[in-house]
């Protein structure tokens, strides 16, 4: 890809889709947009199922995130999750990453976004057990954590835009909770 092509590029946002329910909510949002690229980001304890929910639904998948299986539960999720998905953003660095809710895959890719600087979009899911309130607490915390000294307009773009679509698309006039951009900080490896 040449250097005018990658400039033309239109801002990739990160959709987290990390079960059927997410993907039934989630769906919408595969639709192109004049001003980022949403891609669908199938992942989870089952991110096969998830794969195969979104098919069904006509909203493909454009990365599949698969981990080695796990034993049950949200600690050995993100502990499985954590290191799959900040690798995906640290090589694809998307513009902006959204989740939903507060599974622990939300939770690990938030934490990837905040870690590596990218702007993230948290969405209310009303539904969930104690460990999910408990999750979506934390991902506030997170997100609020970030600054935006020095976001490049790129990133500005694609967060403003991940707030309309979700406004637009799913949401029906309400906005997401939490939306902020990323920081300055040099990050270690």
């Amino acid at each position: 890809m040449t250097a005018r092509e990658q400039a033309d590029r239109q801002p990739e946002l990160f959709v987290i889709v990390a079960s059927r329910e997410d993907a039934g909510a989630l769906a919408p949002l595969a639709e192109r947009d004049p001003e980022v690229v949403p891609v669908l980001v199938a992942t989870g304890p089952d991110p096969m199922a998830v794969d195969e929910a979104l098919d069904d639904l006509g909203a493909l998948a454009g990365r599949v995130l698969l981990v080695e299986d796990t034993e049950p539960g949200p600690v050995r999720e993100l502990a499985a999750l954590l290191p799959r998905l900040d690798a995906l953003v640290a090589d694809d660095r998307p513009a902006a990453v959204l989740v939903r809710g507060g599974s622990p895959t939300a939770l690990a890719a938030t934490q990837a976004a905040v870690w590596r600087g990218v702007p993230v979009v948290a969405v209310p899911n009303d539904d969930g057990d104690a460990v999910e309130v408990a999750n979506q607490a934390a991902i506030g915390a997170l997100v609020a954590s970030q600054e935006a000294p020095e976001a490049a307009p790129s990133d500005v773009r694609a967060a403003a835009a991940a707030h309309r679509l979700w406004r637009e698309r799913l949401a029906g006039g309400d906005g997401p909770r939490v939306v902020r951009l990323p920081t300055h900080r040099t990050l270690s490896a």
